[in-house]
């Protein structure tokens, strides 16, 4: 009962190391993919149409339910032109703010059309002033959700040294343990192999003794009949 709980708790765990060593490979390579995306400072790093960034400030701090603060990781909807269409005022939307050379992300206050051009005038909740009004095609995405404190993370994680550190060393080192016990588990099963094909050569062995003996036996009881029967 000992033993075959043992035997439970070791597959239990190497399930467990299993799930998480793809788990980081997944991450790794979504991560990657949607960091390769981006060619111009204004593009958001997504996968599939939904963007991450990290909150630089405390602009968008406040007590509703779309609030978030700086350290946090908020996650948008990238807009195309007929997703645009459908903004209204009290959108939280990101756009690139050529002022500050950043992303920013607040809430639209008032949308206009002057000159049949469709221009946005968004605000920080926990700010004074309004940003600079921008063309509608220049938002780029629309919140949609957040985790707090995670937004340091990202950005060590986008850094190259970090990236390297936080992602690129650990999953090296998962892919040199799983060699490790790959390799482990190959020779353990050529070595059974072996084991099993000398067990085989060994049994016949002995049958082809066996058989021999027999044989031998056979012939010394036909001589020793023979001998007999010229005696008498």
């Amino acid at each position: 009962m000992l033993e075959s709980n043992k035997k439970v708790i070791k597959k239990s765990i190497k399930i467990l190391g299993n799930t998480f060593f793809y788990f980081v490979i997944v991450f790794l390579v979504l991560f990657s993919f949607a960091t390769m995306q981006i060619k111009r400072e204004d593009n958001i790093a997504n996968v599939l149409g939904t963007g991450f960034l990290s909150v630089q400030s405390n602009s968008m701090q406040g007590s509703a339910k779309d609030n978030f603060n700086k350290g946090d990781i908020i996650f948008v909807r990238m807009l195309n032109e007929q997703s645009r269409t459908n903004l209204k005022v009290g959108d939280i939307i990101t756009f690139y703010d050529y002022n500050i050379k950043a992303f920013n992300t607040h809430r639209i206050v008032d949308i206009e059309e002057i000159s049949g051009e469709v221009y946005i005038q968004t605000k920080g909740d926990n700010t004074s002033g309004f940003d600079n009004p921008i063309l509608l095609e220049q938002a780029l995405a629309i919140y949609q959700s957040q985790v707090s404190g995670l937004g340091n993370t990202l950005d060590d994680l986008q850094k190259p040294t970090g990236f390297a550190l936080f992602v690129i060393l650990p999953v090296a080192i998962l892919l040199i343990f799983e060699g490790i016990v790959l390799s482990r588990n190959v020779l353990a099963l050529n070595r059974a192999k072996i084991e099993e094909k000398f067990s085989l050569e060994k049994e016949k062995a002995q049958l082809d003794l066996e058989a021999e003996k027999e044989k031998m036996r056979q012939q010394i009881l036909a001589e020793l009949t023979a001998k007999q029967a010229n005696n008498k």
